[in-house]
């Protein structure tokens, strides 16, 4: 390789490393933020993207939960309140919502606005602002990951009553690592365009979720984890489908926005060598579990 051609992929990739690395430690974080634009901005279409895709698993993991009639209900990161809806059928009483994304409850209170009650709040702070042993059911759908989840989970315990339950659903840790794969040799190929590094929490598997109730003194009553694929016909529109569901909230922001243009063709290209007979694949892998207090 001469002096002046492109550097080898080893060094591609300290070099992203390096700029990762630079990145966490001198930036203030602003994931929160821009995990919250993203929500906004997908906010109109997101039931269409998302909430109808993983309708039946969402509803799998209500189905576990069997919450009983008249249940005072808690959904956490509840976004346009599919799963806050289906709460306030099941028991027969209104459910209450949460979520930090105006975009999103604009959406709830407008199509569920009937059977729940919705507030604008970080979901762990709202936690802490509720007495002990004030709800029967608490919830929290896809959304663990953007949260801090261990304070989640415990905010949630302290705030059951006695026999109470929690459900969580969420995506893994490695729920699309084909797609991060291609995103990050795009950047690796032009490290000196990311600007911003997302700290997300997702976890890596149903086993630590499980294992994080019973650290809050909950029974587990039911474990499971799967994944669920769809198929885009380009990579372009498997990006533009991943940034509608909020599945890549905040990515939009990790390039410069001078670099962005090249950085996403570059990645939409990556997706495209994936594409098969009936599209590119884009797999997203899900942990979930019920807990229960004593």
């Amino acid at each position: 390789m001469s002096a002046t051609g492109p550097p080898c992929p080893q060094r591609r990739w300290l070099r992203l490393a390096a700029r990762v690395a630079r990145l966490a430690l001198a930036q203030p974080q602003r994931t929160g933020d821009l995990v919250q634009a993203s929500y906004d901005s997908a906010a109109p279409g997101y039931d269409a993207a998302w909430t109808d895709h993983m309708r039946g698993l969402s509803l799998e993991m209500l189905d576990r939960l069997a919450l009983p009639q008249g249940a005072e209900c808690l959904d956490l990161a509840c976004g346009t309140g599919f799963v806050t809806e289906e709460l306030a059928r099941r028991s027969g009483r209104r459910a209450a919502g949460v979520d930090a994304s105006p975009g999103m409850l604009a959406v709830a209170r407008r199509e569920r606005g009937v059977a729940a009650d919705f507030t604008q709040a970080d979901a762990a702070a709202y936690l802490a602002s509720r007495p002990d042993g004030s709800a029967d059911v608490v919830t929290c759908a896809w959304a663990l990951g953007y949260t801090r989840p261990w304070r989640l989970v415990r905010g949630a315990a302290r705030v059951l009553r006695p026999g109470g339950r929690l459900g969580v659903i969420d995506n893994s840790l490695f729920s699309l690592a084909e797609v991060v794969g291609c995103s990050l040799l795009a950047f690796a190929e032009r490290p000196e365009a990311l600007v911003h590094v997302m700290n997300v929490r997702f976890l890596p598997a149903a086993w630590t979720l499980a294992a994080m109730m019973r650290a809050a003194a909950l029974r587990v009553a039911a474990c499971w984890s799967g994944w669920k694929t769809y198929y885009a016909p380009t990579g372009r529109a498997a990006i533009e489908r991943l940034t509608a569901t909020g599945a890549a909230a905040g990515f939009e922001f990790a390039a410069a926005p001078a670099a962005r243009d090249a950085v996403f063709a570059r990645f939409a290209e990556l997706m495209d060598a994936r594409r098969t007979e009936r599209g590119v694949p884009v797999t997203h892998r899900y942990i979930a579990a019920i807990g229960e207090k004593p």
